[in-house]
């Protein structure tokens, strides 16, 4: 973790200049195409909660990005990853996440069977295939890691380990404790607008008098939002009203502020001191994506019981669903006009720095818009 430290001021605010960006790199087909292989495959996914596969046997199935992969906890308590497809027709293998109560999975088409780690251990009628496809066959492999109290993935054998690709999020995000932490809510949004608009509409602030008059715009000082650009992921400092003027100037800013992160491609953290929320934008379509939301609640802070904390949590959870709503109606709005005539390109102002940062990283990864 980092040592305590306060933000140095002497920064720039904005870091990144003024831009426009074609209308074509939100709604052009082989771009999409383009950002499965080169943006989402070799990057690191957050998958599910550690205490999801906290015992041996326990497994996650997720299912996203055209993919379906399963995560078990062996019985030795390390984790292995495989891809959900039966080797023998290519049926799903498992539906549902669960416990394995004897170490294996049975094929539903024709019984075939797989243990913990993936590795082929029956199979039927085994005389008639040829002995050659069968010798070491096991469900391909995912890479997987463990970190934060999150199981983390990635889809490429080539992406670097996890620690090198977070880069400063690992400081960042580790201050908090994570694996102290309980996910204690859900959600799941199913909006209009390719996947970079959503992450586009979370990535500034200076939305929150318009869109969040009621929910936020009294909560926190969009004005004096710190961007930082750590390239491929970016982040804030958002100073919160009757909270962060608490501090003196020299406190570690996790402490003192509402500190927002993208971690690269697709997933935010909007970290409060005791409590966060995350959640990742899946691209479904070119325009329609699935945000699935979690709601982190860590132990008790100093002077609550736990019955005061649970309220209290409940109620940040409520608040966090309601400026969600505002924030989805805008962007199922947008997604209705997105393929109008009037709809050339989208302008980034200084302010929009992490949304420029992004769309460089996108460019960088996947080249620019076939049609721009």
């Amino acid at each position: 973790m980092t040592d305590a430290k306060a933000v140095d001021s002497r920064e720039g605010q904005y870091p990144l200049p003024p831009r426009t960006v074609d209308a074509a790199f939100y709604l052009d087909e082989a771009q999409y195409q383009r950002e499965f292989e080169h943006v989402f495959m070799p990057s690191w996914l957050p998958v599910c909660s550690v205490k999801e596969v906290a015992k041996p046997r326990d497994y996650v199935v997720w299912d996203q990005l055209r993919q379906s992969v399963v995560v078990v906890r062996q019985d030795d308590g390390s984790l292995s990853a495989w891809h959900n497809v039966c080797q023998h027709r290519g049926a799903r293998l498992v539906d549902k996440s669960g416990s394995s109560r004897y170490g294996k999975f049975k094929c539903p088409w024709h019984s075939f069977i797989y243990d913990l780690s993936g590795k082929c251990t029956g199979v039927p009628m085994r005389s008639t295939f040829d002995e050659r496809e069968l010798k070491g066959l096991r469900l391909p492999p995912v890479r997987v890691a463990e970190w934060s109290g999150l199981v983390w993935i990635t889809l490429s054998d080539c992406a670097p380990e996890l620690k090198e690709f977070l880069g400063v999020m690992w400081d960042e995000l580790g201050w908090y404790g994570l694996d102290q932490f309980d996910i204690r809510y859900r959600m799941t949004l199913d909006l209009n607008a390719n996947w970079k608009v959503v992450v586009d509409a979370f990535n500034e602030t200076w939305h929150v008098p318009s869109t969040h008059e009621q929910t936020l715009s009294n909560m926190v000082l969009w004005r004096d939002a710190h961007i930082r650009i750590s390239s491929p992921h970016s982040w804030m400092t958002l100073p919160v009203a009757g909270f962060t003027e608490k501090f003196g100037a020299q406190v570690d800013h996790h402490e003192s502020n509402l500190c927002h992160y993208l971690c690269f491609p697709n997933t935010i953290f909007s970290c409060f001191p005791t409590h966060l929320q995350m959640w990742s934008a899946w691209p479904i379509s070119p325009t329609r994506t699935i945000v699935i939301a979690w709601g982190l609640v860590g132990p008790a802070p100093k002077g609550l019981t736990e019955e005061e904390w649970a309220e209290r949590s409940d109620r940040n959870w409520a608040h966090f669903v309601a400026v969600s709503a505002e924030d989805a109606k805008v962007i199922n709005d947008f997604g209705t006009v997105a393929h109008s005539l009037g709809f050339k390109r989208n302008m980034f102002n200084t302010a929009e720095s992490r949304l420029s940062a992004f769309y460089d990283e996108i460019v960088r990864r996947v080249g620019p818009c076939p049609t721009s």
